[in-house]
């Protein structure tokens, strides 16, 4: 069947048991390997259900590569549903489900072989609460790459002063860098979690 039902329990990791093999890395299969991709994201006949209540109704939606896509709605239409379809959040509400099909880079992220947390580094959420972590600004934005393994100062300097330029912030900070990031502004603050996220 092209639009299979997936219940979201059945495919959710078990966080409480640590599995003994590892699941593959967030790979395209080797016969697309190579292949181009037109679409970056790809949402064919999307239905979404909480339980009983279907939230999403077959969502079909192409997002192409370096391009910016809004979402546009009234309060509980449905935009924050969708998006977190695009790193599985949704996998940790009881009784939630999905039928029809979501890619990235041509890859079904549904499919039960995609390794959840890789997917989840290679799709970061900004959510409209801002949260920045109670440490400096450095630290916040340095905080994912240190947690997977970038030890190095240098590159750290580096890659914290390309993502907060990348999110428009480093002119507004780059003289105190030590300072908390509770002291931010809500914008700079919302804007030193997208920094955060383009850390990792």
């Amino acid at each position: 069947m092209d639009n299979p039902t997936r219940t979201l329990s059945q495919t959710a990791p078990n966080y409480s048991v640590r599995p003994t093999v590892p699941k593959p890395r967030f790979t395209r299969p080797p016969e697309q390997q190579g292949a181009s991709v037109d679409a970056k994201v790809l949402i064919r006949n999307l239905d979404f259900y909480y339980g009983q209540r279907q939230a999403l109704f077959q969502v079909s939606l192409t997002v192409r590569a370096h391009s910016v896509t809004s979402f546009i709605g009234p309060s509980g239409c449905g935009k924050s549903t969708l998006l977190r379809c695009l790193n599985r959040m949704n996998d940790l509400v009881e009784g939630a489900r999905a039928v029809g099909r979501v890619e990235l880079d041509g890859v079904d992220i549904y499919d039960p072989a995609i390794d959840v947390t890789d997917l989840r580094k290679r799709v970061g959420m900004v959510f409209q609460k801002s949260n920045p972590f109670p440490k400096s600004i450095y630290d916040n934005v340095a905080y994912g790459p240190r947690l997977h393994g970038t030890k190095d100062k240098r590159s750290l300097d580096e890659l914290v002063q390309h993502s907060l330029h990348g999110a428009g912030l480093w002119d507004e900070v780059k003289d105190r860098l030590t300072q908390s990031a509770l002291g931010l502004s809500g914008g700079q603050q919302q804007r030193l979690c997208i920094a955060r996220a383009l850390a990792v």
